[in-house]
Protein backbone atom coordinates (compact mmCIF):
# COMPACT_ATOMS: atom_id res chain seq x y z
CA UNK A 1 0.00 0.00 0.00
CA UNK A 2 2.62 2.43 0.28
CA UNK A 3 4.03 1.76 -3.03
CA UNK A 4 0.70 2.66 -3.83
CA UNK A 5 0.63 5.99 -2.14
CA UNK A 6 4.24 6.39 -3.30
CA UNK A 7 3.04 6.14 -7.05
CA UNK A 8 0.10 8.50 -6.75
CA UNK A 9 1.76 10.67 -4.69
CA UNK A 10 4.83 11.24 -7.79
CA UNK A 11 2.04 11.50 -10.41
CA UNK A 12 0.62 14.27 -8.55
CA UNK A 13 3.94 15.95 -7.69
CA UNK A 14 5.13 15.37 -11.44
CA UNK A 15 1.71 16.90 -12.58
CA UNK A 16 1.99 20.07 -10.45
CA UNK A 17 5.63 20.49 -11.34
CA UNK A 18 4.81 20.37 -15.43
CA UNK A 19 1.57 21.92 -15.28
CA UNK A 20 3.27 25.33 -16.05
CA UNK A 21 3.17 24.24 -19.40
CA UNK A 22 -0.17 25.73 -20.52
CA UNK A 23 -3.66 24.94 -22.16
CA UNK A 24 -6.36 26.42 -24.50
CA UNK A 25 -5.83 28.21 -21.75
CA UNK A 26 -8.73 28.13 -19.22
CA UNK A 27 -10.42 24.50 -20.70
CA UNK A 28 -6.76 23.24 -20.60
CA UNK A 29 -6.27 23.89 -17.04
CA UNK A 30 -9.92 23.17 -16.46
CA UNK A 31 -9.31 19.69 -17.59
CA UNK A 32 -5.79 19.23 -15.90
CA UNK A 33 -7.48 20.32 -12.42
CA UNK A 34 -10.20 17.93 -12.81
CA UNK A 35 -8.00 15.21 -13.52
CA UNK A 36 -5.75 16.33 -10.34
CA UNK A 37 -8.69 16.20 -8.58
CA UNK A 38 -9.81 12.71 -9.16
CA UNK A 39 -6.04 11.76 -8.30
CA UNK A 40 -6.33 13.29 -5.10
CA UNK A 41 -9.79 11.12 -4.41
CA UNK A 42 -7.72 8.27 -5.12
CA UNK A 43 -5.08 8.89 -2.71
CA UNK A 44 -7.32 9.41 -0.09
CA UNK A 45 -9.27 5.72 -0.63
CA UNK A 46 -5.89 4.00 -1.04
CA UNK A 47 -4.61 5.89 2.41
CA UNK A 48 -8.32 4.03 3.51
CA UNK A 49 -6.78 0.73 2.69
CA UNK A 50 -9.00 0.65 -0.51
CA UNK A 51 -5.92 -1.49 -2.71
CA UNK A 52 -9.34 -2.06 -5.56
CA UNK A 53 -8.75 2.03 -6.59
CA UNK A 54 -4.77 0.68 -7.96
CA UNK A 55 -5.95 -0.01 -11.64
CA UNK A 56 -7.93 3.13 -11.93
CA UNK A 57 -4.81 5.37 -10.49
CA UNK A 58 -2.66 3.58 -12.91
CA UNK A 59 -5.11 4.64 -15.57
CA UNK A 60 -5.24 8.18 -14.01
CA UNK A 61 -1.66 8.19 -13.81
CA UNK A 62 -1.33 7.22 -17.93
CA UNK A 63 -3.72 9.84 -18.26
CA UNK A 64 -1.85 12.79 -16.29
CA UNK A 65 1.13 11.54 -18.05
CA UNK A 66 -0.51 12.35 -21.68
CA UNK A 67 -1.89 15.78 -20.88
CA UNK A 68 0.97 17.16 -19.55
CA UNK A 69 3.40 15.99 -22.50
CA UNK A 70 0.36 17.49 -24.44
CA UNK A 71 0.45 20.59 -22.56
CA UNK A 72 4.33 20.95 -22.45
CA UNK A 73 4.35 20.42 -26.34
CA UNK A 74 1.19 23.06 -26.75
CA UNK A 75 2.34 26.05 -24.73
CA UNK A 76 6.02 26.96 -24.91
CA UNK A 77 6.18 30.41 -23.88
CA UNK A 78 6.75 32.00 -20.83
CA UNK A 79 3.69 33.99 -20.62
CA UNK A 80 1.36 30.97 -21.71
CA UNK A 81 3.22 28.97 -19.11
CA UNK A 82 2.60 31.46 -16.45
CA UNK A 83 -1.58 31.84 -17.75
CA UNK A 84 -1.82 28.16 -17.08
CA UNK A 85 -0.53 28.20 -14.19
CA UNK A 86 -2.71 30.62 -12.90
CA UNK A 87 -5.68 29.60 -14.61
CA UNK A 88 -4.79 25.81 -12.93
CA UNK A 89 -4.62 27.03 -9.66
CA UNK A 90 -7.44 28.96 -9.89
CA UNK A 91 -9.46 25.89 -10.92
CA UNK A 92 -7.74 23.24 -8.52
CA UNK A 93 -9.74 25.47 -5.86
CA UNK A 94 -12.48 23.97 -6.96
CA UNK A 95 -11.05 20.59 -6.36
CA UNK A 96 -13.83 18.31 -4.06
Amino acid sequence: MKRSIKFLGAILFSSATLTSCGGGIESDAKKMADLQCKILQLQKELSSGDESVMEEGKGLGSEMIELTTEMKDKYTSDSDQKDFDKAFRKELKNCK
